[in-house]
């Protein structure tokens, strides 16, 4: 079985703003509460207007309940407190209150077929030396999904404690494991296997305790709205928002090496997250992300938790569980073990901390570093393939 691992040791930092969608029939109230919203930090939770979405697979429509939470910017090193997430949010909107002010980079895409549209808000606050690594970072993901749908994110700048590079959301939404399920199969490309073979029925076998062979049948998963858009059903609106620190040394141009931290690999890793390259870990009591359906224990334990065959990936629990077994967490492809951060030191959602890197998603970010070209790696692209993001025919 192949494993993409290594070992290093670093420091970096937590996953930004999440919007939680809870849908139930349409014009009715949500058959899916918000149920233990338990952040591993501090954070600031703003709700969002309900909207009526129609999913994909079977055109059933539904009722969403959506809700921000700013959390600080993967590799902030400073102290940050919910007041100052708080401060950070208001301070996000009144960046946009003058549309004259408002830059958009959104590069004309010259006719091609149908393919994932990124799009950057940037408010009166954003220097213009940033534009181009925006366009750097839109043209790049563009190039790499044939998804036919638009991301849009706002960008404001601000002055944040020292160590702080920014605060970040991506728009999440929850569905049943069933119209998850259906979503995430039904958008599969020819190429994929493994989504077919998530267990079938209503509810899908987690373990929420990596210390106990307690199983919950969980019958909900959360989804950024992106993740959403692409996978699931139709929605509106914003799907990520992001404040830069003023006070952080950014080199804007990864062309010729970086100086201090490359803004547009910065930029590509929290898109990412917009993209639903998450985990619930840290954030919920007891819940799961779209990506959580395919995270297992990496060690067999007293009940061969680890999947070997097809067979297993489908019987085998999840492991949905902070630090718990320490260092044993990955995504299972059968075939092919992607090591996952456990939730401490690093954040859930990201890969296993490495050196050398194993992928964008790497939760430490380092300075002088770029990634530019070819910002993602074999980890970043086979995790997004799963949760229903088709990657461009390269043969």
């Amino acid at each position: 079985m192949r494993r993409i691992t290594s070992a290093k040791v670093a420091s970096f930092g937590c996953l930004g703003a999440i919007t939680i969608a809870l849908p139930s029939a349409a014009g009715g109230s949500s058959d899916h509460p918000i149920r233990s919203f338990r952040p591993d930090g501090p954070a600031a939770a703003l709700e969002l207007p309900s909207q009526v979405s129609t999913e994909y697979a079977t055109g059933r429509e539904v009722v969403t309940q959506w809700m921000e939470i700013w959390k600080p910017m993967c590799g902030s090193r400073g102290a940050v407190t919910t007041a100052d997430l708080t401060a950070c949010a208001s301070a996000h909107g009144a960046d946009f209150a003058d549309p004259s002010l408002v830059t958009t980079v959104d590069t004309p895409q010259n006719g091609l077929a149908a393919t994932l549209n990124i799009v950057f808000s940037l408010g009166a606050s954003v220097p213009a030396a940033a534009v181009p690594a925006f366009e750097i970072a839109e043209q790049y993901l563009e190039s790499q999904y044939t998804d036919p749908v638009t991301v849009t994110i706002t960008v404001s700048y601000a002055a944040l404690g020292t160590g702080v590079l920014g605060a970040t959301t991506p728009v999440y939404t929850s569905t049943t494991y069933t119209a998850g399920r259906a979503g995430i199969v039904a958008g599969a490309d020819p190429s994929d296997t493994l989504q077919a073979l998530l267990p079938p029925g209503s509810s899908i076998k987690v373990r929420y305790s990596g210390s106990s062979s307690t199983i919950t049948n969980e019958n909900k998963v959360y989804f950024t709205r992106a993740n959403y858009k692409a996978t699931i059903g139709t929605a509106t609106g914003n799907d990520a928002s992001m404040q830069f620190s003023t006070a952080v040394t950014w080199d804007y141009d990864p062309t010729n090496g970086v100086t201090g931290y490359s803004f547009a690999d910065v930029v590509v890793h929290e898109v990412s997250h917009a993209m639903g390259f998450i985990s619930a870990i840290g954030l919920w009591s007891k819940e799961s992300s779209s990506l959580d359906l395919f995270r297992f224990q990496t060690t067999d334990g007293t009940a061969d938790y680890n999947p070997d065959t097809t067979a297993e990936f489908t019987a085998r629990p999840r492991l949905v569980s902070s630090n718990s077994p320490n260092d044993a967490h990955h995504t299972d492809l059968v075939g092919l073990e992607v090591r996952l951060s456990d939730g401490s030191p690093y954040q859930a959602a990201h890969l296993r901390e490495e050196s050398p890197t194993i992928g964008i998603m790497d939760p430490v970010m380092s300075t002088d570093v770029t990634r530019y070209p070819n910002f993602f790696m074999t980890g970043d692209w086979e995790l997004l393939d799963l949760i229903g993001w088709d990657r461009v025919n390269l043969e």
